[in-house]
């Protein structure tokens, strides 16, 4: 209101040599017409808004048909790096269970003793790009490296089948029998 005041003021003065203060019928007829300009400035807006916003709802609707057809099709590329006693990771892949991917990317190389010391992702279009650095100890040798990168690709890449995925999953952990005699 207070920026407004400044403009309104000035409209109400007369444009001449001398700054002379306009009739009281005058500054209430100026202020009339600056209100009403301002009336249909904010109406412009609003309709350019309202455009804006179907505009914006039209082309969300859009792009999430378009993720769901090219969910299917988007395959995901992991490549490998072996750097040294480093390890990087890139994961390319499509927005569906990119968290899942991410997570046993993680899972797997902390499973194999390889210490993550940094993992992000980023997201463009379709596309989701996971980056994770990993320390290997120095008891791994270069067999270690190897391992792990047969086991990430062969989870990006290899069977569909849940029966093998399942074995893998059973050989990560130790079963502890349980016998209770009563």
């Amino acid at each position: 209101m207070n920026l407004l005041q400044p403009k309104l003021k000035g409209g109400l003065l007369r444009r001449t040599g001398e700054i002379e203060p306009l009739s009281q019928t005058e500054q209430i007829d100026e202020a009339i017409k600056y209100i009403k300009s301002q009336e249909s400035k904010l109406q412009k807006l609003k309709e350019k808004k309202e455009s804006l916003m179907r505009t914006r709802k039209r082309s969300y609707a859009t792009a999430c048909v378009n993720v769901e057809n090219t969910r299917s099709a988007k395959a995901p590329l992991i490549k490998i790096h072996e750097i040294d006693s480093t390890l990087e990771v890139v994961l390319i892949s499509g927005l569906e269970n990119h968290q899942f991917m991410f997570y046993e990317i993680i899972r797997l190389l902390d499973a194999e003793h390889a210490n993550v010391v940094h993992a992000n992702f980023s997201t463009l279009g379709d596309s989701v790009f996971h980056g994770v650095r990993a320390e290997m100890g120095k008891s791994m040798s270069k067999f270690g490296a190897a391992r792990i990168t047969e086991k990430l690709n062969r989870f990006i890449n290899g069977s569909t089948c849940d029966q093998e995925s399942q074995q893998d999953y059973f050989c990560d952990f130790e079963f502890q029998p349980v016998t209770t005699w009563d």
